[in-house]
């Protein structure tokens, strides 16, 4: 199989590719030796092996997969990127080099990808790594009998989504619950929520299995009522009407200044970060919070220091777990979508820069987007979320490598199923910047997203 026809059913193209003639015979119960002591055998079974990983010793301070044999050739690793590997697949082994344990199994997720793509599998050398370092994909967890129209986002469709990710190149999952998460109030989710037992397998899945990382996301300032605007339903009031003093009138936002809100919102961090084994983000939402501030008690007070105010507190107490804050930034600036009340602009010089900007619109921004160089003017790192218009994400990650960003987060919202070509093509895209052909992102999905 010649270079061109290998690289033309490949989703991700590497940046180096070499071909030495001839095809991997590939044995399942072949010997595999590593110096990380991880759990791959979910990987390991998607690539086609079955054998326990020894842990061995390698003169080397690169992460180390062989599968079948033990030595390998003993020689310094350069690397350029933090997430680069080197893939080797000669007649009867198949060696991964990575920076670290995070590159290597990138390797392997790279190897599982193109033995399906390829199906007998060339001999030849990689040497490959992505171009946008912080690769996300944003999921829903609805409430599935809100009596809204959308699509499946259980538990398991979840999975699915973090499996389809890990494989086109993501590194990072983020799980927004809409009412769904076992906080311990009973009032603070659906009594129809998943369980801590169900939650902790997901997140689980996504560390021990997938070896992408799972980020939390609730909403924290807006969208109080951890539901789709459209069912008209409001998790806590609906169900403790009592509570009402802890949201401005309405329920769309919750009242900041209030101590018992507080303390609700530091409880709701707490459980989710535990959760999710004390992630290295959380997302807390607060886009679109255009009545916020409105409560009796706040009316003397300007929406713009609220707000600034509330944002900082969030940020605050999230540092001093070693969180990064993650936030929408349509109410501090957006030239597109977001065009309803929002601070002044010089609201956001009051804000602390550590907090990453999370900028999105649903259209095409075009190549001069001002949005992220608004936020990174002032000091801010932010990441991108484009929809199901692939061109806007074309653009998206085109300006994104061009700034220098942090990264990118694909989302998915109410329509998790139609946006699996758009989380693969994009995925493609954040990687290696070359538009992958229709047929191979519609086989890709078809694959990995069951």
């Amino acid at each position: 199989m010649k270079k061109n026809e290998i690289l033309s059913k490949l989703l991700i193209k590497p940046k180096k590719l070499t071909v030495k003639g001839g095809f991997l015979k590939k044995d399942a119960k072949a010997p595999i030796y590593t110096n990380v002591d991880t759990t791959m055998e979910y990987l390991l079974g998607l690539a086609g092996y079955e054998s326990k990983p020894e842990v061995v010793w390698y003169d080397t301070d690169a992460a180390v997969l062989s599968i079948g044999k033990e030595n390998i050739e003993e020689k310094e690793y350069t690397f350029q990127n933090d997430e680069e590997y080197f893939l080797d697949i000669s007649e009867d082994s198949v060696v991964i080099i990575g920076k670290d344990e995070k590159a290597m199994l990138l390797g392997l997720k790279a190897f599982i990808r193109m033995s399906e793509e390829l199906g007998e599998m060339p001999q030849m050398y990689i040497d490959d790594y992505p171009n946008i370092p912080f690769r996300a994909v944003h999921t829903c967890v609805f409430r599935p009998d809100d009596g809204t129209e959308k699509e499946e986002s259980t538990l398991e469709h979840i999975k699915m989504m973090m499996k389809t990710a890990a494989l086109s190149g993501y590194n990072h999952i983020f799980v927004e619950f809409w009412g769904m998460f076992p906080y311990s109030l009973d009032y603070a989710h659906w009594p129809n929520a998943y369980t801590k037992e169900e939650v902790k397998d997901l997140v689980d899945f996504a560390y021990d299995c997938l070896h992408i990382q799972p980020i939390p996301q609730q909403n924290l300032t807006s969208h109080a009522a951890w539901s789709r605007i459209i069912s008209r339903k409001h998790t806590v009031l609906d169900q403790r009407p009592d509570m009402a003093d802890m949201y401005v009138p309405g329920g769309w936002c919750f009242a900041t200044e209030n101590p018992k809100t507080q303390k609700f919102l530091r409880l709701l961090m707490d459980e989710l970060l535990e959760m999710f084994r004390n992630p290295p983000y959380l997302h807390t939402g607060c886009d679109k919070a255009f009545c916020f501030g409105s409560t009796e008690e706040d009316r003397r007070i300007s929406s713009d220091i609220l707000l600034i105010k509330h944002l900082s507190y969030l940020n605050s107490y999230l540092s001093e777990r070693n969180v990064k804050m993650v936030m929408w930034g349509d109410m501090l600036y957006c030239s597109m979508d977001a065009l309803y009340w929002k601070c002044r602009e010089e609201s956001v010089d009051l804000l602390p820069k550590n907090i990453l900007i999370n900028v999105w619109t649903h259209d095409n921004p075009g190549k001069n987007w001002y949005d992220p160089e608004f936020f990174e003017k002032k000091g801010f790192e932010t990441i991108y979320s484009p929809f199901l218009n692939d061109v806007g994400t074309e653009s998206m990650v085109e300006i994104c490598k061009k700034r220098g960003s942090h990264g990118i987060l694909q989302t998915t919202w109410h329509k998790p199923q139609t946006a699996v070509p758009s989380v693969v093509y994009s995925g493609a895209l954040q990687w290696c910047g070359k538009k992958p052909c229709d047929e191979v992102k519609k086989n890709f999905a078809a694959k990995w997203y069951k």
